[in-house]
């Protein structure tokens, strides 16, 4: 396995004159695969397989964990359906009472199924890569988990009514997170994607007071541990994107609905990019490959040199494989 997988390389300006291709594939992968999407979020080879064989097909340069954002909430007692061959189904909230929340050790988290198996994956990645792969591992930020074991509408009236709870359960979660994140590191992760999209929906203010903290410090400790950070937050993150790079994550992700990205490019640390941001849907859907090539060019060109380039979210799974191969296209080329 390469020591310096082409993503770092970038991040440390030591490849000035490539463009690293991020997509995030995840049903497009199961599809393109032949992978049942239940065995695709809860059988470690069938994910892993499916994700090596994805990249090397349209010469992404990374593998990652990603299925669902369910692993950690199941642990705390959520009940998730898994149909064959669709999205995870949350069917119980962990917390439907805020005042039961679910108090696990560090040994009993890391011990459920789902938790555990995050490891086996990205040990099955480092046995497997080919070459320079980024094997990225993942964990659910802090307003992302506290929604998930809530329910959205609950979760942010918690803002309001009981933001001292809402610290509280979200800090225990976190604590959780950092032993998880070591885990994962020490399985094989050289990076590792912090999931907070409920953040988009907040508001600034809210933002900082419930997320922005949690980030930072999960950011921390991946650093400490000799790994990378990358922080994503899919929607219209135009008024937290300073906030987002403050956190100190290596990679930022920028969703579509992001309509400038040259406003954020000065506030970039000298070893911080974004990455992004084409619209999955209207673009690289269903536009031709000549199109999306042409997209992509004017995205690069907001965030020259400092561009990692993907869509702004999951890449969808009716998405034409020549559009796929369109996008790496204008990265390899």
């Amino acid at each position: 396995m390469s020591e310096h997988p082409l993503i770092i390389d970038f991040l440390a300006g030591r490849c000035q004159d490539c463009i690293p291709f991020m997509p995030i594939f995840m049903r497009f992968a199961a599809r393109f695969a032949h992978v049942p999407y239940r065995e695709f979020c809860l059988d470690v080879t069938a994910h892993c397989q499916a994700n090596l064989h994805t990249a090397a097909a349209f010469s992404s340069d990374w593998v990652n964990v990603m299925s669902d954002p369910y692993a950690e909430s199941e642990a705390f007692g959520a009940s998730i359906h898994y149909p064959p061959n669709a999205l995870p189904q949350e069917s119980g909230h962990a917390l439907e009472d805020i005042n039961a929340f679910r108090t696990l050790t560090p040994d009993q988290f890391l011990a459920c199924p789902r938790i555990a198996a995050r490891s086996a994956q990205i040990d099955y990645f480092r046995r497997h890569n080919p070459g320079n792969l980024l094997i990225c591992g993942w964990v659910e930020g802090p307003l992302a988990e506290y929604c998930d074991l809530r329910g959205m509408g609950n979760a942010f009236l918690d803002l309001y009514d009981q933001p001292n709870k809402v610290k509280r359960i979200i800090a225990e979660c976190m604590e959780l997170a950092l032993p998880f994140i070591e885990q994962q590191i020490r399985a094989g992760a050289h990076c590792i994607g912090i999931g907070d999209a409920a953040c988009s929906q907040c508001g600034v203010e809210f933002y900082r007071e419930f997320a922005f903290p949690w980030e930072q410090k999960l950011l921390a400790h991946i650093h400490r541990l000799g790994a990378i950070g990358k922080l994503h937050i899919c929607g219209n993150t135009t008024t937290i994107l300073p906030d987002m790079i403050a956190t100190g994550a290596d990679i930022i992700d920028v969703d579509h609905l992001v309509t400038d990205m040259r406003p954020f490019v000065p506030l970039l640390g000298p070893t911080q990019v974004l990455c992004g941001n084409l619209d999955p849907v209207s673009i690289i859907q269903n536009r031709t490959p000549q199109q999306i090539k042409t997209a992509a060019q004017a995205v690069l060109a907001q965030v020259p040199g400092r561009l990692i380039l993907s869509a702004g979210c999951e890449i969808p799974p009716d998405a034409p494989a020549a559009n796929i191969r369109a996008l790496a296209d204008a990265a390899k080329t």
